[in-house]
């Protein structure tokens, strides 16, 4: 029996919209003013267009299931994809490097009806051809979460360069708090406040926001950086009874010089928590105390590896004062 996503919108969730187009199922994490706005290079065209964040779920009592998908174009040769039985069993397939076509078939664990969850790459394009379960399965839709949260950033946030999709800190910290999530997240970005609006057309009722690493590389000067801060957040604030996180970034590990224009990293934790205080709504998570400033949580001293996504989304967690 192969699933149907058109007539079954309630099985795609972290999307913004998708379509059946040229025999395959295509995802879209941005509206059209976000892919817009990313659209000024190749690269955050690219990362724009990686479905970070992007699943397939649905209930079934079916024994196996078989998935084939298209890959385009990537940002990292990351290509794999969980899936995730009862919220506990996971299996992780992928090419050994980038294909076109990729397929793949296995037994589901459990008898009964169980909850499927299938997580799609986080650093490439990825379009579903088909899933098939056994003739004759049952299956219908998950249990709509209570809440939504949007998760907005830099790479960290994508998810570069965790070994697999359901490892990225939002998907974690999700996962514990039972709620949908929504990455929007762009390798490269930095603190944009036209971006704001934007955000404000999607659903949401949390938002988690983490830029400052790209704005301390590109030696942007406090002044502008606040500016951008303020706008976001000034706009983000008009949504009632939403909560605002904003995140301080993350050690850069062992760096201790400044960048050209002689600041730390620190100078720039520091605006967004100045920045911060004229707004009520939002509360600031210090990313210092997120991640250890120490090579082994790292990929290259700037990306969280998958213990250092492990480490950012429990310490988050503990931060919102909840244990998993």
């Amino acid at each position: 029996m192969e699933i149907n996503l058109l007539d079954n919108g309630g099985f795609v969730f972290g999307v913004a919209s998708y379509e059946y187009h040229d025999g395959a199922y295509r995802f879209f994490r941005m509206t059209d003013g976000l892919n817009n706005f990313f659209g000024d290079n190749e690269g955050a065209v690219i990362r724009a267009l990686n479905t970070s964040g992007v699943r397939i779920g649905f209930i079934t009592d079916s024994e196996s299931l078989a998935m084939e998908v298209l890959y385009g174009k990537f940002s990292r040769p990351i290509f794999t994809i969980d899936v995730i039985v009862n919220g506990e069993h996971k299996m992780t397939f992928s090419p050994d490097t980038h294909v076109e076509k990729f397929s793949f078939s296995t037994e589901l664990p459990g008898t009964g009806e169980k909850t499927v969850e299938i997580f799609l790459p986080v650093m490439a394009e990825c379009a579903v051809k088909g899933i098939v379960l056994d003739p004759g399965s049952r299956l219908e839709a998950m249990p709509e979460k209570p809440e939504r949260i949007l998760f907005t950033g830099d790479s960290i946030t994508q998810g570069m360069t965790v070994t697999t999709p359901a490892l990225t800190y939002p998907a974690q910290a999700a996962a514990v708090l039972k709620a949908d999530f929504h990455n929007v997240a762009v390798g490269g970005a930095t603190m944009q406040q036209e971006i704001a609006p934007l955000l404000l057309e999607l659903e949401w009722q949390k938002v988690f926001i983490a830029f400052g690493v790209n704005d301390f590389s590109q030696d942007r000067f406090p002044d502008v950086f606040g500016d951008e801060i303020r706008g976001m957040l000034k706009t983000l604030s008009t949504r009632e009874a939403a909560e605002i996180f904003l995140i301080t970034p993350i050690p850069w590990a062992l760096r201790t010089n400044p960048n050209s224009i002689g600041l730390f990293l620190e100078d720039y934790r520091e605006v967004l928590r100045e920045t911060a205080k004229s707004f009520p709504k939002v509360k600031v998570i210090e990313g210092a105390k997120l991640v250890p400033d120490d090579p082994e949580y790292y990929v290259d001293n700037i990306h969280p590896n998958d213990l250092g996504a492990s480490e950012y989304a429990d310490n988050l967690l503990a931060e919102l004062g909840v244990t998993d």
